[in-house]
């Protein structure tokens, strides 16, 4: 986990697809004062949407990999895991709700 100005950036990690991690996760950076103004909740849904894209980006059909939108939302997925205090933007932050209730999906 690297320091950065205004947060942390975790290197993906396949242990990142599981809730449980992240939630374990999520408590121990909040316990030690690494990320401020998130809930437990916030948090672990924005490490796991992170992993759940980067890992299930497998599945998105040949010709919707293609569009320049799936190709930025993979590239902010492959170098790690950019954490700022008070979280992400609204918009963002429901789709890491969203991403959360999803199926996991087996990684090969």
């Amino acid at each position: 986990m690297k320091k950065k100005e205004d947060g942390f950036k975790l290197p993906m990690d396949r242990r990142l697809y599981s809730r449980r991690n992240c939630i374990r996760l999520s408590e121990k950076m909040l316990e030690s004062g690494r990320i401020k103004g998130m809930s437990r909740g916030q948090l672990a849904c924005e490490i796991y949407g992170h992993a759940y894209v980067y890992y299930n980006f497998r599945l998105v059909p040949g010709f919707l990999k293609e569009l320049k939108l799936f190709k930025m939302l993979y590239k902010c997925c492959t170098d790690g895991i950019d954490l700022a205090d008070n979280g992400d933007t609204l918009i963002r932050r429901i789709v890491y709700r969203v991403l959360w209730i999803m199926p996991a999906f087996p990684v090969k």
